[in-house]
């Protein structure tokens, strides 16, 4: 199979007859479905090639019907060049950046992006288990001299499994019971924990195994007790808000932290691959106060 360069993207996708040719392939295994009523029996095509009509419920749609693409004025080909770029990029792309890229406005591409984001927002989840790494930290804001828990930022907390995948997501706090519920939401009961002493962390022992790392005696790593991994992942998330998306607010934060997780979990995928799951997850109606 070729590389999935640019140059092979622009072969593959010439013109929006192309795109929605693609997306009925992913979306739908070749079989229109209606999105109102999921009828796949006798379902027309219009001459034109791009609308369907079910026989079922009398209703017309199209592939775009029920998703992201729904009710936007952005040619196909752009959407789908703004998935490679995200397939290709390891920190993102800024709306700056992607609009001198496609041809858009920068607001156009900021909504463009955050629609994308709330795609991976809406994605499912799946529990993390075996050895798996607990911390928070803080993004955004500026420095007003405190350093650490308590600082002028927005809370993240982050789990994630050893070689494995991550969930990311913006907290009030960093209390107990803001973090515990979330730890049992998202890891698998009977899995076993790893973190640093903060208190929050204290209760975990009833049904998981937890084991502490005491960085407050300057002791960082007992055997394979740690927390490296995560706070490697936390360099990375730090480095792709400060320097692709400049300090986002903490209105938006959980949609930059879901993008950070998608690609953190996608890590070792080749683009091709990371490309066509970004398309899978695109089948959701997001509106402009969705975003806004």
């Amino acid at each position: 199979m070729p590389k999935f360069t640019l140059l092979y993207f622009n072969k593959q996708f010439p013109d929006d007859q192309a795109c929605r040719k693609f997306l009925e392939q992913e979306l739908w295994n070749n079989v229109p479905t209606c999105p109102y009523c999921g009828n796949q029996q006798k379902i027309y095509r219009y001459k034109n090639g791009k609308l369907f009509k079910c026989a079922h419920c009398q209703k017309q749609f199209q592939v775009t019907t029920g998703t992201i693409y729904e009710g936007s004025n952005i040619p196909l080909q752009k959407w789908l060049l703004t998935f490679y770029l995200l397939s290709a990029s390891k920190k993102g792309i800024s709306s700056c950046e992607l609009a001198k890229i496609i041809g858009v406005t920068q607001c156009t591409a900021w909504h463009l992006l955050h629609k994308i984001r709330l795609s991976h927002c809406h994605a499912e989840e799946k529990q993390l288990q075996g050895i798996v790494e607990c911390d928070e930290t803080y993004v955004g804001g500026r420095h007003k001299g405190k350093r650490g828990r308590g600082a002028e930022k927005s809370a993240v907390f982050g789990a994630v499994e050893r070689k494995g995948n991550i969930t990311v997501t913006p907290v009030e706090n960093a209390k107990r019971k803001t973090l515990d519920p979330i730890i049992r939401r998202k890891v698998t009961l009977g899995s076993r924990i790893m973190s640093d002493e903060w208190p929050a962390y204290n209760k975990l022992r009833d049904g998981y195994t937890h084991e502490v790392v005491k960085h407050k005696q300057k002791e960082y790593v007992r055997g394979q007790v740690h927390t490296n991994t995560i706070e490697g992942a936390w360099s990375h998330l730090k480095r792709t808000l400060l320097g692709t998306y400049h300090r986002p607010s903490k209105k938006h934060l959980g949609k930059y932290c879901a993008e950070f997780e998608f690609n953190y979990n996608t890590r070792n995928n080749l683009p091709e691959i990371k490309f066509r799951k970004i398309v899978r997850r695109n089948n959701i109606r997001v509106k402009y106060a969705d975003v806004v």
